[in-house]
This record gives C-alpha cells, structure tokens and sequence, in this order.
C-alpha cells in the first residue's frame, strides 16, 4: 500500500523562531527588570515606528485590542456609523457591535478583495464618523482616494494593518501616513512577539497619549488643571511616586469619555518583537519568492487569475490569495476538496463576509449587499500555504497539485 505524502498546511508559527529570541527571552529574566512595564516595550514602539516611518507607535496585546483602542479614540457610540470592507476580520467590528455603533458594508475591488473606493461615498452620512478598511493578505488598499473622501466628509479612517506590516503603499510603509493603523503579532502574523500582540500607530500626538492611558485602564474625558496644592489638610509632597495617585493631586474630573483595559504587551515579548522586527524584511522576502513562484505558474494555467496589485505598491504576502475564473465550468469548493483529498494539501480561505455572519443578519444584513465579495468568496477566490519556513519539496508539490488539478478538471 502506498504511504500518503505528509500533509501540507499553514505552519502554526508564520515566522521563524531561533536561538535569538530565546536569548531575548532570557536576557529580560536574568535582568531583572519588570515583567511588564520593562524598557524593552518602549524600545520596540520606538523601532517599530521608525521602521514604520511614523511618528508613535503603542505596543499592545494584541491587534484586536489595537483596533478596540481605536474605537475609544474617536469614542463612537450608538449614534454613530462606520464603514468597514465586507471582508473585514471579526475582531475589527466587534468593538462596535458592543457599542451598537451602526455598521454600513462596503463591497470590495473583485481583483484585490481590498476595499472599492467608489462604493464608499454613497454610504457616508452625517453621523459617519469612520472608515474601516483592511490590507487584505497584505496587499496595499488604494489609500489616496480613500484618505480624500474621508477629509473632504471630516471623518477618519482606520487601518487594519494585521496583515501588512513590511507592505508599501507608493514606496510608504503602511502606517507611515496613517490617521491609525493597527498591525498584529499573533502567532500566524509575518512576525511575532509570542503568540500574541500589537500595535497602534498615529502621527497625532494626542492619539498616541490617549492610546498610552487606555492600554493601562486609564480614562480620559474633560479634566482642569488644579489650581490647589491641597487635599482637603494634607498639602501635595515634594514626590508624590511613592503614594501611586495617579494624577489625583494634579487634576479635577470634569467627565470621562472612555476608561482603558489592561491591555499591555508584556517586557518578554517586545525583547521578542525587537529580535523578530530586525529579520522582517527577511523573511518577507521569502514570503515574495514563494508567491512570486506560485504567481508564474498561475501565469500558466488556464483558467485561473493572479490577486490585482496597485503600481508602486509592495505586497507583504501575508496571504497568498488568487482567483479560480468564474464561469461555471469548474466549482471551487469540489477544486479545493479534490487538491487535499488527492495531493493533502489543506487551503483555508479568508475571510468570511462579515455582513454574511449570524449577527450581522440579526441586525438587518443580508446576501446582494457586496456582490463582487459574495461571488468572489463563493465562487473565485482560493488561498495557497505561505509561509517562510515552507521547504522546497512542499512549494514544488503545491505548484504540481494546483497545475494537476487544473488539467484533470479540465479534462473531466
């Protein structure tokens, strides 16, 4: 009996990790220094920034916690909208679900599954305070029209940056001019601070300073200057650090706005993020090899078609998503099960419309609401396994099961 060949699948870590990074790891803990708090987290928003070309950067515990603090900076409430793409990730709208923020769905480019630009004005009303979108895969949505649609209605767009960190926009790093982004280090992300974290960056100092206080359970609102140097009998100390009041003896409360969570990145893994960041544009580039190998064959096989990348942008591969042509001569899904139940290969497809989920139809949506999404997701749109620990054998046998699996369809 012949013995199956190994499966190929996403590896579970999207980086690589070595013996720096556990130098990193250890290095924190022989020193002593804070488990949180330490000076490793702020030397990482630092290097993250300049990487970024962006003036403040926020380490966080994760992306979702990122975009929930870019929800508290604008403070949205039930009384507003937002925009987001149809192929949004779950923990991009969640915070507003639990806000009640209204959500208006719009349709994405059926090339780039990255937001369509020309869907997003007649969506916009007077209470639209916001425009989600996402870099899908890591390719660069075209920012410039979006940015002018959104300053020309005083609203503000957010980036879900989660896949596109190393990704260039016109020779920018996304980010770089960014109202605020928000980037991911979860464990399948182009590199990782220890399974989870994230970053929020903003070139707006008082974004960056709000998003400081909400990483660390502190509000922000209205709030005077005291003019007293008193409590009640007990006059202001000369230091103050040892009592932990935060800024009790220096302010009144007028109100407040927002109250932050505990949302920090721990010392050992920004140590990890500073290691990882310095082998990014490495292991992009091996993530570029790949995909660029997969993109010629695609090149080569009738019947299927190569994700649209804007001129002068820079893919971060995150994804490696493609198209099966629509037209009913060959069904995705029967494609997707031959490829593993033949070659075992497992191809996971990203993301679910979000307006397609169970409670975004709880609260009035539906199918026809993003029908280049709906056919793309339904009908066209395949992922293949990237990765920058992939081996030669597992890219060559993608390539052949793909090209194989083409042939014997069209054969059929």
């Amino acid at each position: 009996m012949k013995e199956a060949s190994p499966k190929i699948e996403e590896y579970p870590v999207g980086s690589i990790l070595g013996q720096e990074e556990l130098d990193a790891i250890k290095r924190v803990i022989e020193s002593g220094q804070p488990l949180t708090r330490g000076p490793e987290v702020e030397l990482f928003e630092k290097e993250f920034a300049e990487y970024c070309n962006v003036k403040h950067a926020v380490a966080v515990s994760s992306c979702g916690a990122a975009l929930h603090i870019a929800m508290q900076i604008l403070n949205l409430t039930d009384k507003d909208e937002v925009i987001c793409q149809g192929n949004s990730f779950w923990a991009a709208y969640a915070p507003l679900l639990e806000r009640n923020v209204t959500i208006k769905v719009a349709d994405v480019d059926p090339d780039s599954l990255n937001i369509d630009a020309d869907k997003i004005e007649s969506l916009i009303t007077e209470k639209t305070k916001a425009i989600y979108i996402t870099h899908h895969g890591g390719n660069p949505a075209d920012i410039v029209p979006i940015r002018e649609i959104a300053h020309r209605h005083g609203i503000v767009v957010i980036e879900d940056a989660a896949h596109a960190l190393g990704a260039e926009y016109k020779g920018k790093k996304i980010g770089s001019d960014s109202d605020i982004a928000c980037f991911s280090f979860s464990t399948l992300k182009n590199i990782t601070t220890l399974g989870e974290g994230g970053m929020i960056v903003s070139n707006r100092r008082e974004w960056h300073e709000i998003a400081q206080g909400l990483r660390t359970n502190f509000p922000y609102g209205e709030r005077i200057k005291r003019q007293a140097s008193n409590l009640g009998d007990y006059p202001k100390p000369k230091s103050v650090a040892f009592m932990h009041p935060g800024d009790a003896w220096d302010y009144e409360w007028k109100s407040i706005m927002e109250v932050g969570k505990t949302y920090r990145m721990s010392t050992p893994q920004a140590a990890v993020g500073r290691v990882q960041l310095k082998k990014l544009d490495r292991f992009n580039s091996i993530r570029e090899n790949i995909a660029n190998r997969y993109n010629d064959a695609i090149d080569n096989i009738k019947g299927l078609r190569k994700v649209k990348i804007l001129p002068g942008c820079k893919h971060a591969w995150h994804l490696f998503t493609f198209f099966l042509d629509y037209g009913g001569e060959i069904n995705r899904n029967d494609l997707v099960k031959y490829i593993e139940e033949k070659y075992n290969i497992h191809i996971v497809i990203r993301f679910w419309p979000m307006h397609l989920g169970g409670i975004m139809r709880m609260r009035g949506h539906g199918m026809g609401e993003c029908p280049n999404l709906e056919r793309a997701w339904f009908n066209e749109q395949l992922s293949l396994p990237i990765s920058p620990q992939m081996r030669e054998w597992e890219i060559k046998r993608v390539i052949d099961a793909l090209t194989e699996t083409m042939e014997d369809f069209r054969n059929r």
